[in-house]
């Protein structure tokens, strides 16, 4: 059975690297990065498979990028915003950092060797929503590329908006942006497209649901609200991470307070039918289905470790203790 290279993004002072036993389940690491304070998010370089960045989750927010063949950062940048919490790295050599506390979003040009040039474009939301506790500003919570690459998607949990930038090579990022209006106090925290491109799904973390709509293009048609808690869950819960699997037949949705994942079948119709819960989770900031589609790994913030599940059963294979894990990142089969 394969391995995989895996990496792990905390709030510590360094990234995690190790392999991942499609075999076994089980998480061996094998290193870490040099010094660096919250690396939250990661993502791969989709041309380099050796070069990874992230962003530093601090009140000085930074983005930086790795070589990890000689395991040496490359270069770092500013993001000039607070609590940079989501990265994306474009096929077309920019990196967009969300910066939650700021609601704003930093861009940058990256070149060939995994360099950061100085950012090239900054963009800022204004206003509020109804959440006075949550939605007093904007809050750019996480920033990704339509499949067809048309689009910047950004979620705001501030607003209760996620907007679709548009962009091409030749104008670049324009500011003209189509808008989704969520439910009111919902909080649109993170999003995901269907295999087939042809749906979206938005994970709200204030109301605890996916929306389901129909891409159409960058014109989105709303189908279904589903919630992620069960309907007997009297506590508090905020959703986190939104996945689909590999194979494209189910969609995960974490929850944090009722820790638990929620699983959902995507019908031929793109419509969400609940499945079941996964329910061994410590406050799980992050999950992952493996390359493989065998196993769901579920990075437990406050439990203070990664929990590795079979998709069979959904039973519990192994765990691995690490101190506030907030990001699962798999790398190239070995």
């Amino acid at each position: 059975m394969p391995k995989y290279k895996i990496f792990f993004g905390a709030y510590a002072k360094n990234i995690l690297y190790g392999e991942f036993d499609g075999s076994t389940g089980e998480i061996i690491i094998t290193g870490e990065s040099p010094e660096i304070h919250n690396p939250s998010y990661l993502q791969l370089s989709s041309r380099y498979g050796h070069i990874l960045y992230g962003v530093s989750e601090n009140d000085d927010g930074e983005i930086f990028s790795l070589d990890l063949r000689e395991n040496k950062i490359i270069s770092n940048r500013k993001t000039n915003g607070k609590h940079p919490c989501h990265l994306c790295v474009t096929h077309y050599n920019l990196a967009v950092a969300a910066n939650y506390s700021e609601g704003s979003l930093s861009i940058f040009e990256t070149d060939d060797y995994g360099g950061i040039k100085p950012s090239c474009q900054s963009i800022k939301h204004y206003g509020k929503s109804v959440n006075p506790n949550r939605q007093t500003q904007s809050h750019a919570h996480f920033a990704k590329t339509s499949p067809d690459y048309k689009y910047l998607a950004v979620c705001d949990l501030g607003l209760d908006k996620v907007f679709f930038y548009p962009y091409s090579p030749e104008n670049g990022l324009c500011l003209n942006a189509k808008i989704i209006d969520c439910p009111p106090g919902s909080g649109p925290r993170h999003l995901t497209f269907s295999k087939d491109s042809e749906y979206l799904y938005i994970l709200t973390e204030l109301k605890n649901t996916v929306l389901a709509y129909k891409y159409n293009g960058g014109e989105p048609e709303f189908m279904q609200e589903i919630p992620t808690l069960p309907s007997d869950f009297s506590g508090q819960s905020t959703a986190a991470a939104i996945f689909i699997s590999p194979d494209g037949k189910l969609l995960g949705a974490s929850n944090r307070g009722c820790d638990s994942i929620a699983l959902f079948n995507i019908k031929d119709n793109g419509g969400l039918e609940f499945a079941r819960y996964i329910n061994d989770c410590k406050e799980p900031r992050d999950f992952r289905f493996s390359p493989d589609n065998k196993y769901i790994l579920s990075a437990n913030q406050n439990g203070g470790c990664v929990t590795v599940y079979d998709t069979k059963d959904f039973s519990q294979v192994s765990s691995l203790k690490i101190t506030k894990p907030v990001c699962i990142l798999f790398g190239e089969e070995i």
